[in-house]
């Protein structure tokens, strides 16, 4: 299944942000999950709030919860809000890409 998160991060939490960046990067690289694509938004407007998605491929929802609530940036409150759902792309390139390797 493919799986969605989209977070929002708090602009009050740019400090703790900066100082677990490289930790954040690293728990995505070396994630018990396949990640079929992670990262941040474009630069932010004044007055938005910086988002992230991640799209990944699992066995089940809860295994992507599990890893959710151990990235180090959701377990230091650096998003504002988190939303994670089973997503199923039904076209595009990309998506055609991706199903084929699911076809391995």
């Amino acid at each position: 299944m493919i799986v969605v998160r989209y977070a929002v991060s708090d602009p009050g939490k740019a400090a703790e942000r900066s100082q677990l960046i490289d930790e954040h990067k690293a728990y995505l690289r070396d994630a018990p999950i396949r990640i079929l694509l992670s990262g941040p938004s474009a630069p932010v407007a004044e007055g938005k709030s910086m988002t992230a998605v991640v799209i990944a491929e699992v066995d089940t929802f809860s295994e992507f919860e599990t890893f959710n609530q151990l990235d180090p940036f959701v377990l230091a409150g650096v998003y504002r809000s988190v939303d994670t759902f089973e997503w199923r792309p039904t076209f595009g390139t990309l998506g055609e890409r991706v199903k084929a390797g699911f076809d391995r």
